[in-house]
């Protein structure tokens, strides 16, 4: 038998697509076991080593044998894993071979994790009676095996000396898949709720005494787990198509039932874990024992699957093989089926170079070169690479290197001309050709970079939105005639230059509007076509200075070209340079916000409901600002891909959860109102701040923008259910349990509730039971009362009444969201005692319905109601008390007996069941008085009867008055429950007996006498 606390699966095909690496592998193809392996045998006796006995490739194997030894590995890296799979084939001796293992000499299956710890993983046991077994063993390591020490271990837990108990081993094999990190979800369910439902699951019963749920029992995540119990029952998810997958890994939770916490599962009660093919064809994929002993056994299953379940139907399924009637459990949880995608290949896309195409021939040109991982080059390739530059005259030389992506670098050109850049490498080589970003557009295959012998030169500074720039340098140079340095084109003069602004990002498609740029305060033209003179004083250096300013955010350029007249005729000189302009803030904001930022805000939206989540990118309006909702100017032009969207929880503090927004991100396009509304939605009650948090922009952080606090937010709706369905008390259970009708019914276990806040996709909210923001009063959950039985009626078949008075029950916290709604155990219930409920004895079916639970937020459950009928152990019987007339001397007490009985349906019989009725003589009445009076008695009936005891009468003589025989009527003020009817004149009153003085009743021992004459 093998025990698996990961995974036992036969030989799986290999996943489509994807590539594997063996990373280690042994077939034992030698002598010795060498450096890969270290022995330790703990017993004397106990060894391991390489033998020809059997061998699963080849013609050697590793055996252990002889006690306990432990066979590790060495280190194996699989730090650079996403996944990887340890395989391993071993069969157990055999005296035909080596030697059987007993019963106990069992091998252990460790793998060595990152905090330092051996986790096993099989357990295959020694039978002590079969051999030979094979076992083909493969397992998916979890994230924490995959580290650069792991290591395999073998370890035979007993065994006896002298070449006995052999295990051998072999093609001991680890592969690394060549997946990516992340493990995106296809299927989940971790059944953290009440009923396992039909969306995900289905069951069928192969034994009518089987059973699927959800329970409490124990849980591998949170508190509660799916079980299936008692017999042979299939329980499978739902069709998970696979069919555009090539990846797909699954796993789950499986622990055997215990008396601990449930019932264990007998020898022969397995579990099977099974997966549908694409054949139509079910493959185990797991099987789990029944023990037989206390249970609690834990298995982890985890692996890859199979191409073979590549398709559109693929389900996988619980099938429990036996079980007996409320026993025989196993609980299964956190089921999980997802898909890698393939790793991102470890190679250069192509280069990308990034510079303005306006250069000097008497300065050097800077130029940003990057190695892209991807077409987009939102990833680097950031290992080192050398790269050769084109053309020729790169400052220091025309090979670079470019290490964590990138490098800046510059070129030089002695003569005017137009040169093309490029950029190749060896090792590793790029894939694609070298894209340019010219100006700061997009990237194309277009690298021209133009050189000039005189020009404008200046930089603008990035600032900003509407705060702008001031004193930038520009400077009109050119070639000297006796260097190629800089020296002045002007000096002392003033100039007049054509200004016009390019705008980069956004472009013209996507921008929604086109302010423009302010240069010294003028607004200049959007074109070089409308480009505006500007008139500039340049000093002796050749240089001037200019302030520039843009309202709005992007990406613009600013242009200047001089076109000479008189003595400059002929000369053109020509300068631009970017800058970038960026939002100072965010304003958010919600159409109601709460200042008080506590509980006793007004009520906002319920936990789970979109609502509408103001967001503005907005302009500088004053230094020190923090209100970007307070008079900044929009920046309608901003956009970015992926802000994030986040909630920190103001109140409840401290909070049972901090709740979670949906979306997490959204895309903040440009617009010509400048403000997005964001459909977004919280999950936990509370009162919470919301934060957007922009990417960077152009390589500026912009920061962090919150709103003023929003909400409350409140639960979307209760779901309620009956965790204890209660039971009615029997009056009286010396027998058989009963009440008589009319008799007050109590509980004998008040029913019990959980009520359950819900956001609106129905999970739990886990603050609404923290003070202030539980809204729900005992007052506030309705139970309709109760009028009549369910089932019983009279001889016209009209329900028997019942008169119910139910009181307020107690509501408490169960969990974080969940509470518990205890009945009043001072409820009643009365069956009406009156002509038409005189019928045979019944089972009471009181079905109670809890008509509202509504708290003052108006937060309720469906309006269905929720009905339930407590348990019943007991019969309700229609009965009478009757009281025997009695006679005796006027000499002596007399004894009136009495018996209490009950109606069959045709008569009134004595209610053997009734030894809990008692009686009293201070009940009783005598008319005349002046006979007989009732003496002091009491007691309880037996078996339905007083027996030789009852209500005890005076002998006549006692009482003052006369005459002292004849008869006395005594009346009992009887309950109500056993009034009758004995008059038969439709109604109920006390019972009454007639007792007779003066009447020889002979003696008690004489049943019979006769007089004789001779």
């Amino acid at each position: 038998m093998v025990r698996v606390l990961y995974l036992v699966l036969g030989l799986l095909l290999l996943p489509k697509a994807f590539a594997a690496t063996v990373v280690f592998s042994d077939d034992f193809e030698r002598a010795s076991l060498g450096s890969d392996w270290t022995v330790n045998a703990v017993e004397s006796g106990a060894s391991a080593a390489i033998s020809t006995a059997v061998s699963n490739s080849g013609t050697r194997s590793m055996y252990t044998r002889g006690g306990i030894v432990y066979v590790t590995s060495r280190a194996i890296d699989l730090s650079a894993s996403n996944f990887s799979e340890l395989s391993i084939w071993i069969r157990m001796g055999s005296d035909s071979y080596s030697e059987r293992p007993s019963s106990g000499d069992d091998l252990e299956v460790d793998i060595y994790l990152s905090d330092g710890s051996w986790k096993r993983v099989a357990l295959f046991e020694g039978p002590g009676i079969s051999s030979g077994n094979i076992y083909n063993f493969s397992t998916a390591l979890p994230d924490n095996a995959l580290h650069a020490n792991f290591a395999v271990r073998f370890h035979q837990i007993d065994g006896t000396s002298n070449d006995h108990d052999y295990w051998h081993i072999d093609d001991v094999t680890v592969t690394d898949y060549d997946v990516g990190p992340v493990v995106n979800g296809l299927f989940y369910d971790g059944f953290e709720r009440a009923a396992l439902g039909t969306t995900d699951w289905s069951i069928s019963k192969v034994d009518s005494r089987s059973a699927s749920s959800i329970g409490t029992q124990i849980a591998s995540v949170g508190t509660r787990s799916m079980y299936t119990r008692s017999g042979e029952i299939y329980v499978s998810t739902r069709a998970i198509d696979l069919s555009g997958y090539d990846f797909v890994q699954m796993s789950f939770w499986i622990r055997s039932g215990s008396d601990y916490y449930s019932e264990w599962p007998s020898y022969g009660d397995d579990l099977h874990a099974e997966m549908l093919l694409n054949n139509g064809t079910w493959q185990r994929i797991g099987t789990y024992l029944g023990s037989g002993s206390a249970g609690g056994d834990t298995y982890e299953y985890y692996a890859r699957l199979p191409t073979t379940a590549y398709h559109a139907n693929f389900k996988l399924r619980f099938h429990q093989i036996d079980g007996s009637i409320n026993n025989d459990f196993w609980h299964i949880d956190e089921v999980f089926v997802g898909y890698r995608s393939p790793a991102v290949p470890n190679t250069v896309d192509h280069y990308l170079l990034t510079f303005s195409d306006q250069a000097l021939t008497c300065t050097a040109q800077n130029v940003e070169i990057k190695a892209c991982l991807n077409a987009d080059c939102s990833t680097l390739y950031t290992d080192d690479v050398d790269v050769t530059l084109t053309p020729s005259g790169w400052t220091g030389s025309d090979t670079v290197t470019i290490s964590g992506g990138t490098a800046n670098v510059s070129l030089r050109q002695a003569t005017a001309s137009t040169v093309t850049l490029g950029a190749t490498s060896t090792t590793p080589a790029a894939d694609n050709a070298t894209q340019c970003i010219i100006n700061g557009g997009t990237a194309s295959s277009s690298c021209d970079m133009i050189f000039a012998d005189s020009g404008f030169v200046f930089s603008i500074p990035d600032f900003l939105a509407v705060k702008g720039t001031t004193g930038i340098t520009i400077q009109a140079v050119k070639k000297s005639d006796a260097s190629e340095a800089c020296i002045p084109a002007f000096a002392s003069v003033t100039k007049s230059l054509d200004v016009w602004s390019d705008y980069i990002s956004p472009n013209s498609v996507v921008r929604p509007v086109s302010w423009p740029v302010a240069v010294n305060g003028v607004s200049i033209g959007g074109s070089s076509g409308t480009a505006t003179p500007i008139s500039l004083a340049f000093d002796a250096t050749g240089a001037s200075t200019l302030t520039v300013n843009y309202a709005d955010a992007g990406q613009v350029q600013v242009n200047a070209s001089y076109s000479g007249s008189g003595a400059d005729a002929g000369l053109v000189m020509t300068g631009n340079d970017t800058f970038v302009s960026r939002p100072a803030g965010m304003c958010v904001s919600a159409t109601t916000t709460c200042s008080a930022g506590d509980a006793s805000c007004p009520k906002f939206m319920t936990a789970g409901t979109a609502f509408s989540l103001s967001v503005q990118a907005v302009a500088w309006q004053f230094d020190g600002d923090t209100d970007f909702c307070a008079g900044n100017s929009s920046t309608p032009n901003y956009s970015a891909i992926g802000v994030g969207l986040s909630a920190a929880i103001l109140s409840p503090s401290p909070a049972n959860s901090a709740g979670s927004v949906t979306p997490t991100s959204y895309d903040h396009g440009a617009i010509a109102a400048g403000t997005h509304s964001v459909s977004i939605s919280e999950s936990e009650v509370g009162v919470f701040r919301f934060d957007v948090t922009p990417p960077s922009y152009f390589g500026y952080n912009l920061g962090v923008f919150s709103s003023e606090p929003i909400g409350r937010f409140y639960p979307n709706h209760f779901t309620t259910s009956v965790t204890d369905n209660g039971a009615l008390a029997a009056n009286c259970s010396t027998s058989a349990p009963f009440s008589y009708s009319g008799e007050d019914i109590t509980w004998l276990v008040a029913p019990q509730l959980t009520i359950t806040a819900k956001n609106a996709v129905n999970v739990t909210t886990q603050n609404y039971t923290t003070p202030a923001y539980l809204k729900l009063a005992v007052g506030d959950i309705n139970v309709a009362n109760i009028s009549a039985d369910n089932s019983a009626v009279d001889g016209g078949a009209v329900p028997l009444s019942i008169i119910s008075t139910l009181n307020s029950g107690s509501l408490t916290t169960s969990s974080f969201g969940q509470l518990t709604y205890d009945f009043s155990p001072l409820d009643i219930f009365t069956y009406t005692h009156e002509a038409r409920a005189e019928i045979n004895s019944f089972t009471p079916d009181i079905l109670m319905s809890i008509t509202d639970i509504s708290d003052s937020d108006g937060v309720a459950m469906p309006s269905s109601p929720l009905t339930f009928t407590p348990l019943a152990n007991m019969d309700v019987r229609f009965g009478r008390l009757w009281l025997e007339d009695t006679y005796g001397p006027e000499t002596l007490d007399v004894i009136m007996p009495l018996r209490v009985e009950y109606f069959d349906g045709s008569r009134y019989r004595v209610n053997t069941d009734d030894s809990c009725t008692d009686y009293s003589g201070v009940n009783a009445s005598v008319s005349p008085t002046t006979l007989t009076q009732v003496d002091t008695s009491s007691g309880v009936v037996t078996s339905g009867v007083s027996g030789t005891s009852g209500l005890l009468l005076q002998a006549p003589p006692s009482v003052a008055g006369t005459p002292d025989t004849g008869e006395a009527i005594i009346t009992y003020t009887t309950p109500i429950w056993l009034q009758g009817d004995y008059d038969n004149n439709g109604s109920f009153e006390d019972a009454s007996g007639i007792v007779s003085f003066g009447v020889y009743r002979g003696h008690n021992r004489v049943i019979y006498r006769k007089e004789l004459r001779e």
